[in-house]
């Protein structure tokens, strides 16, 4: 079968639309926090560093939501914070020491986040760290609050830490993303597959029904009863009712790029079954009579392989070397020929191959020297028209959804959880000389283990307990009251805060959970708590309005993340629904296109004149014309009953072997398609014992599903002598 190329999954859209949102959620605290020290900071480097980090993170959001690639913004958001944080020190112009952290300590993550998106992972961990460790060093000049080495540390962890678990967990959802992707494609690909099998089956039968009524009847009549007025009208009327079944009867749909494949595969294999096939042909779509002519001039390319070429090695390329064309190319190692020596009026190569290809407009190259094999182009290429039929529903199919939301039953995002959780208690505990009293943060710090162990206990369960959550959340204030009463006044308390960290994470847990009022409230809840925590520890304007509005900013982006996924997995589940409707709508079109314009022609060229001289009252059938029509029709019973045991080759070479009084049996017992290396080696053993002149019997069988040789091929001599051969599923011969 045809080696196809897997189309690139398209993430990107909502990735970048969450980068750029984390970006611009991060505007509002950082600006917060920027309020007491823009009066110290160079009027160039606010102008430069703070404009630029506004107009990226905005350029980012716009980008996004127009569906353009965000690369280039998100580099000049790291480019400006990191040149931000180098020049720090020397955009300070305040006399004194800085009363609080660097507000650009915000951007850093998210700085790094940026460019693993755009670069890699790895670039993103080498920026964290890079920029942990040179945060840390500003921390301890007078411009970044004289930080003590401890507090350098503290913070390099947290950036660190922070950043990296983010990326991780961005790596995750994204791989998970591309795991029901895929999953998602093969299953519509088996689908469709399905369908199209279940459509031609459907269809074979109707056309079976054709032959066996109409076509093979006549014949039998017609050798059996010449000149016959009523099998005259039985004539006429088959091929009438074939002229009816060739006809197109609905709107054709455009064929994809696997479906030319599928057609291109199905009438090569059945002429040269050791061909290979290997398909680069993607987003592709062909009108219909387009593909049908493919379909023939492909089917006649394979013919002259088989009957003149002698070759062993032989392969079939489908490619789209520009946008909407196609081009097939057929290689063999046979003999060869001039193609110069070729008489104009052959019709297989001029009329067949040659004239079909000009009268879609596309073009045969033929490239052929004796004992060099040959080399079969096709080409066509879309006029404007045909390039807008084609394109029409291309649009409608766009827009698909890629996967389910992941959830929070994966391992390793519960365990990224975990981490978060326990880097701020290991802050916490680094602050320890912070606070008043010492063991009502280790009581905090129990209360928020167990409101962790709730969040995240029967994952599988979604949305969470309502029970769970507001327990959550009691446990959670029940956290922040125990910590801020421990805290100083007068100043931030840097990691002391521990808490306000523990509490967002598993708040936005309890939104992703389904518990979305309880996570709202509780975030309501800490920030009135804490904003009153703030005015009372008489803390700054800036510090109150930070710890009372960050917890609504990063809640909100949880919020619109969420809702984006879930109007994915809502338009998914949608287009899931009806993808049943459509592929068994596009596998009807593409079974009668096969049948009508593939399968109809083959059967017209071989009884079409046949039964037009039966029709002919005038005409008297010859003794070879009713042998003609015998050998026909047993041709024909062979096709329907035993398909996977015959090809056109063995066709003949049947019809032949009978003509001189061989017996040959044939029984499909099988019911689906017989693999390709089988079918290539009983198409060479078959040819070998029937034109075998001391052999009298030959007996082929197609075993069901299940047993060890798929084919058994019987034979009897002259002398009485008998030869079994069977042929397991990969073609290996075993003799008897």
């Amino acid at each position: 079968m045809a080696n196809i190329k897997p189309k690139t999954s398209q993430l990107s859209a909502w990735v970048d639309r969450g980068v750029a949102l984390f970006c611009l959620g991060t505007l509002i605290p950082a600006s917060l926090a920027a309020v007491d020290q823009i009066p110290d900071l160079a009027g160039w480097w606010m102008i430069v560093v703070g404009g630029g980090i506004v107009i990226a993170s905005i350029g980012m959001m716009v980008a996004s939501f127009l569906g353009w690639a965000i690369r280039s913004f998100a580099l000049t958001y790291v480019t400006v914070v990191t040149f931000g944080l180098i020049t720090w020190p020397a955009a300070w112009r305040a006399g004194e020491v800085a009363t609080s952290s660097p507000w650009l300590w915000m951007t850093l993550g998210v700085a790094a986040i940026c460019l693993a998106v755009t670069t890699g992972t790895g670039w993103g961990f080498a920026y964290a760290i890079a920029s942990g460790l040179l945060f840390a060093a500003v921390r301890m000049t007078p411009s970044g609050q004289s930080a003590s080495l401890l507090g350098a540390f503290q913070d390099m962890i947290n950036l660190v830490m922070n950043a990296s678990v983010v990326i991780v967990a961005l790596g995750v959802v994204s791989n998970a993303f591309k795991e029901l992707d895929e999953a998602e494609a093969a299953t519509r690909k088996e689908a469709t597959d399905a369908a199209i099998e279940e459509a031609l089956l459907e269809e074979r039968h109707r056309l079976d029904g054709i032959v066996h009524d109409e076509v093979m009847t006549t014949l039998v009549a017609a050798a059996h009863a010449p000149g016959d007025v009523h099998v005259a009208q039985q004539a006429q009327r088959a091929v009438d009712r074939l002229a009816q079944a060739e006809a197109p009867t609905e709107v054709r749909l455009p064929v994809t790029g696997d479906q030319l494949t599928w057609l291109v595969t199905d009438v090569v294999s059945a002429l040269v079954p050791q061909a290979r096939f290997v398909s680069e042909i993607e987003g592709l779509a062909v009108p219909q009579q387009v593909a049908s002519t493919l379909g023939m001039v492909v089917r006649e390319v394979a013919l002259n392989v088989a009957k003149h070429s002698g070759a062993d090695d032989v392969e079939v390329t489908l490619s789209s070397p520009e946008t909407g064309a196609v081009t097939i190319s057929v290689a063999d190692n046979g003999i060869g020929f001039d193609p110069d020596l070729v008489p104009k009026r052959r019709l297989g190569l001029q009329v067949s191959v040659v004239y079909r290809m000009w009268a879609i407009g596309g073009k045969a190259e033929i490239h052929s020297s004796p004992g060099s094999g040959t080399v079969v182009n096709l080409t066509w290429v879309p006029d404007e028209a045909a390039l807008n039929e084609a394109e029409q529903p291309r649009r409608k199919r766009a827009g698909r959804v890629l996967a389910d939301i992941p959830d929070l039953s994966r391992p390793l995002l519960v365990r990224l959880v975990w981490v978060l959780v326990g880097l701020q208690f290991l802050l916490g505990w680094t602050s320890l000389d912070q606070v008043t009293m010492i063991w009502p943060v280790f009581l905090a710090q129990a209360l928020a283990a167990v409101a962790t162990w709730l969040t995240l206990s029967r994952t599988e369960d979604n949305p969470m307990r309502m029970r769970n959550a507001v327990l959550v959340v009691v446990l959670l204030m029940a956290v922040t009251v125990i910590v801020q009463a421990v805290l100083p006044n007068g100043h931030w308390p840097g990691y002391a805060t521990w808490h306000s960290s523990v509490v967002m994470v598993l708040l936005v847990t309890v939104l992703v959970r389904g518990q979305e009022r309880v996570a709202w409230t509780g975030v309501g809840l800490f920030a009135v708590v804490s904003a009153m925590w703030a005015i009372t520890h008489d803390m700054g304007v800036g510090d109150t309005l930070r710890v009372g509005f960050m917890p609504f900013s990063w809640m909100l982006v949880a919020q619109l993340l969420q809702t984006w996924l879930i109007d994915m997995a809502d338009r998914m589940n949608a287009s899931r629904r009806s993808s049943a409707a459509a592929n068994k709508a596009i596998a009807q079109s593409f079974s009668k296109l096969v049948l009508r314009d593939v399968w109809l022609t083959q059967l017209r060229a071989q009884v079409g004149p046949l039964l037009t001289r039966i029709a002919d009252t005038d005409h008297a059938l010859s003794e070879e014309e009713r042998a003609a029509c015998l050998a026909q029709e047993s041709r024909l019973r062979d096709a329907m009953r035993a398909g996977n045991l015959v090809t056109e080759l063995t066709s003949d070479a049947i019809e032949v072997a009978r003509g001189r009084g061989v017996d040959v049996r044939l029984v499909d017992s099988r019911g689906t398609r017989l693999p390709e290396d089988v079918r290539a080696a009983l198409t060479r053993h078959l040819g070998k014992l029937l034109t075998d002149s001391s052999t009298k019997r030959v007996v082929a069988r197609a075993a069901p599903e299940g047993y060890e040789d798929v084919v058994t091929v019987l034979a009897v001599r002259d002398d009485g002598s008998s030869e079994l051969i069977g042929l397991d599923a990969s073609g290996r011969v075993s003799t008897r």
